[in-house]
């Protein structure tokens, strides 16, 4: 089968690679539209901390079920499926206690055996199959994925209530996500920032908040003018430095800082400030079984216009392109899809 495979640093090459062998309790899938997602980016410009070339990249997907494994149940040929690409061992600590998302021994592709989303098919254990809406489109089903991540931040680590501020630092795909979630959650005020216009008129658009643009001088100050009780709960969505001071400096009293970005470098906090305010801070990591039916169920009823998230959509050969418009930022763009077959 073809595959872009990260072959080195910034280099993807498109490959004959072996199908892989369907086992009992497998779904073969025959991807129709992958998602390029941050942590392949990650990978692409050599700071993923596990992703290493050679390796197929890609865990967003929505495509075709062609073959099922003999105990598969539930899921038949000719499904239209996406996955949560998680798999936990279900023995340790962790999973013993329903956090099968910070498993101890979790599996994802793009690390050992479990190959990447970037192929023409792709193995998934059955069990972490999800059926999409007859009405949904394969295109849309792909974003179950990163909606995921909101859900999990917003419901289960932020534990969004209604009427609560909000701020969002960070307006990619997860933090447009998030702050789609935390709407949904019943979120009075909802603030965003990026650095990107694109990214805060598609912010503002979607989740009706109040953008700022974080390059502008004077914005906390103005900020903090605006709202001076501050805010319940920040979310951190990207991995730039600057923003965790941000979260720290306008979060209020008792309230939580989520930290969903990658941040490649450790950085500074001020400890006293958090210790003063007795700040919660949170990581949150990808979302679990609960998450992700949400993510699906929302996608199927169309609870928000999630195609204007789409920006782009490649063929599978161009996946060096699409990774370089997200590397370089030589277009606006927010999700690209790799369209498979």
């Amino acid at each position: 089968m073809k595959a872009a495979v990260l072959v080195e640093r910034g280099r993807i090459d498109i490959r004959e690679v072996d199908r892989p062998i369907l086992g009992p309790d497998d779904v073969l899938i025959k991807t129709e539209y992958a998602g390029v997602c941050g942590s392949d980016l990650h990978a692409f410009k050599g700071e993923h901390p596990f992703r290493k070339p050679p390796v197929i990249l890609g865990h967003e997907l929505a495509g075709t079920a062609v073959e099922c494994g003999a105990a598969v149940r539930g899921i038949r040929p000719g499904d239209r499926v996406t996955i949560m690409p998680l798999v936990s061992c279900g023995t340790c600590r962790l999973c013993r206690q329903g956090r099968e998302n910070i498993c101890l021994n979790k599996q994802v592709p793009g690390a050992g055996a479990w190959l990447g989303s970037f192929a023409e098919h792709a193995l998934a254990p059955a069990a972490v199959a999800y059926k999409l809406g007859v009405a949904t489109p394969s295109e849309l089903g792909v974003l179950a994925e990163p909606l995921a991540v909101g859900v999990h931040a917003v419901q289960r680590q932020a534990r969004v209530e209604p009427g609560s501020r909000v701020l969002v630092l960070g307006g990619g795909t997860i933090g447009i996500l998030t702050a789609l979630a935390a709407r949904a959650a019943g979120a009075g005020d909802l603030v965003a920032t990026d650095l990107f216009e694109f990214n805060l008129a598609l912010t503002r658009a979607l989740c009706g908040a109040e953008t700022i643009h974080a390059s502008r001088t004077g914005w906390e100050d103005d900020l903090t003018r605006a709202f001076p009780d501050k805010f319940d709960v920040a979310f951190l969505c990207s991995g730039a430095p600057p923003t965790v001071g941000q979260a720290v400096r306008l979060t209020r009293r008792g309230g939580r800082i989520i930290v969903t970005g990658l941040f490649l470098e450790p950085v500074p906090v001020d400890l006293t400030a958090v210790t003063l305010g007795e700040l919660e801070v949170l990581g949150s990591q990808i979302y679990d079984h609960r998450d992700f039916r949400t993510a699906v169920d929302w996608i199927d009823t169309g609870r928000f216009d999630f195609r204007r998230l789409v920006t782009h959509v490649f063929p599978l050969e161009r996946a060096q392109d699409a990774l370089t418009i997200l590397a370089d930022r030589t277009e606006d763009a927010v999700k690209i899809l790799l369209q498979v077959t």
